[in-house]
């Protein structure tokens, strides 16, 4: 008997010793970037180690999952061939590989898992239960640094990376809550869990992550829709849940102290239409995604490198006058340009964009294939799908290595942990 397949109390005390100690550093990841690095380091050295002591098992459902996370597995792998290439092409370390490699590993130990029969419902529960103290610990934390008033500056990584990292947890635990199957105290804990990381991601006044709202707003939706088995219009009740979403973004527009920067942000847009002031957040982007759209069609196919791409950052507004000088300070302090899509164009062309997109194209068509045997975890993945997509509209998370963790982790466990249902044929697959 396995670790995997048998339920914790029937393993040895080491394997039970193991899970825990997983599950306390991935519970304490938001807390420090070292825990959460070790948390993904232990499960994919622990993973690989115990598969070669385990047998191979199959069955329907396992082999069904097993496809998906091999379409994941088959597209890390993708992803970092091509931007292997573009690290040749342009001489960069090893180290500009690093959230491929991130990726790959435990996408590997994950199907390593599903191919020896998958985890027992003991630990795919206890895995929840972790999310959400993960969650509360997260809001914890933030609600002490509000209070100190340090918030963006004492997280374990920048702000928005930690913001979306974070917005992962209730993207896997609001649909796994609101499964009518489990007990009525698990779903209270892990609805505990979802607010408390929504209410960490607000605090984190990180406005790129803020669309896990949305997000929610539409997985509660769908659910309530089918719980009503149709009485009410899908649409009616989405529209009633954007709403609220809407009130609560008025509400904060007009409230004191703009505690999700929302003013700040269209002040800072209106500074740049008026004065071409750029030195602000917003206004960075702004000139940052120019500057990158212009390289890009210089360079549309290897793009111009890393090192090219920092030196014209560093050196923005050299050529005009000493007005126009000062008004880029704020650039000229930034590593990238605040947008993944654009930074990687910018950086090795279509190439490195292919490597990129790959990943999300992995992501789409494992939700497709989980869609069948679970569409709890379908919902799951298509959450993390979600978040990681919009929020790279404004920021370069890659460049964080927090950022990569916890993305590989949060990808895994709708693989690992999706069942065969009654009404696996229910959820997204039957929107499409």
């Amino acid at each position: 008997m396995n670790v995997f397949t048998c339920s914790p109390h029937n393993s040895g005390t080491l394997r039970i010793a193991a899970l825990y100690l997983l599950g306390a550093l991935f519970a304490l990841g938001p807390l420090n970037s070292k825990v959460l690095g070790a948390a993904w380091l232990f499960f994919w050295v622990w993973v690989f180690w115990i598969v070669f002591k385990t047998r191979h098992t199959s069955s329907p459902t396992q082999t069904i999952s097993s496809t998906a996370a091999s379409v994941w597995v088959t597209s890390c792998i993708i992803s970092l061939v091509l931007a292997g290439i573009c690290a040749f092409v342009w001489a960069e370390e090893v180290g500009s590989l690093n959230a491929q490699l991130r990726l790959l590993l435990p996408a590997a130990a994950a199907l390593a898992i599903i191919r020896r029969g998958g985890l027992s419902a003991q630990v795919c529960t206890g895995i929840f239960h972790v999310l959400a103290l993960a969650c509360v610990i997260a809001f914890a934390w933030t609600a002490f640094l509000t209070i100190q008033g340090t918030v963006r500056y004492s997280l374990a990584s920048n702000a928005i990376p930690w913001a979306v990292a974070i917005s992962f947890y209730p993207c896997l635990l609001l649909p796994r809550a609101l499964q009518e199957k489990n007990s009525a105290r698990q779903r209270w804990i892990w609805l505990f869990g979802t607010a408390c990381g929504i209410g960490a991601v607000l605090l984190s006044q990180s406005r790129g992550a803020f669309l896990i709202i949305p997000w929610c707003c539409l997985v509660y939706a769908w659910f309530w829709y089918r719980k009503c088995t149709r009485r009410i219009s899908f649409y009616q009740t989405l529209l009633a849940l954007i709403s609220m979403a809407a009130v609560l973004l008025t509400c904060s527009w007009f409230a004191p102290g703009d505690a999700f920067r929302i003013r700040q942000a269209a002040q800072e847009i209106k500074e740049v239409q008026t004065s071409e002031n750029y030195n602000s957040s917003t206004g960075a982007r702004l000139y940052l995604w120019a500057m990158a759209w212009e390289g890009i069609q210089q360079s549309p196919w290897l793009g111009i490198g890393g090192a090219e791409r920092l030196r014209r950052i560093q050196h923005a507004g050299e050529d005009g006058s000493k007005e126009e000088f000062a008004k880029l300070a704020t650039v000229r302090e930034l590593g990238h340009v605040h947008n993944q899509y654009l930074h990687s164009a910018w950086d090795g062309g279509l190439i490195e964009l292919a490597a990129l997109l790959s990943l999300f194209i992995g992501m789409a068509i494992a939700v497709r294939r989980l869609a069948p045997v679970d569409s709890v975890a379908a919902w799951q993945l298509g959450g993390v799908l979600f978040m990681h997509a919009t929020s790279n509209l404004s920021n370069v998370n890659f460049a964080h290595n927090y950022y990569a963790v916890a993305l590989s982790l949060a990808t895994v466990i709708p693989l690992l942990t999706a069942r065969r249902s009654a009404t696996a044929t229910q959820g997204i697959s039957s929107t499409s």
